[in-house]
């Protein structure tokens, strides 16, 4: 299971969110959306969320992921951005990731 933390720092509307996959995972199941999202992909190397409007404060979203093949993988920084302003994005450090 991957979960996803973002902290809003003022209210934001139309807020798209890229959640990368490690490549020793996939999908265990496709869940529907949660509360604060108005739709959600799943692709092979990530999940982008979608949202019309996030309030400012701290957020949690969770993709379920079967491991698959053991070893130590680098993962892509998750990303957030508003969709129709893409200047305003915040991102999270590159990171290593082990899949037991």
């Amino acid at each position: 299971m991957q979960i996803l933390s973002v902290d809003v720092k003022g209210n934001a509307s139309y807020v798209m969110i890229e959640v990368p996959i490690p490549a020793g995972c996939s999908y265990d199941t496709k869940t529907k959306w949660g509360s604060n999202e108005a739709h959600r992909e799943y692709f092979r190397d990530k999940v982008s969320i979608f949202s019309n409007y996030l309030y400012q404060g701290h957020y949690t979203f969770t993709i379920k992921l079967l491991p698959r093949y053991k070893g130590t993988y680098t993962l892509n920084p998750a990303k957030a951005e508003l969709m129709y302003f893409p200047t305003f994005f915040g991102r999270e450090a590159l990171k290593t990731v082990e899949v037991k």
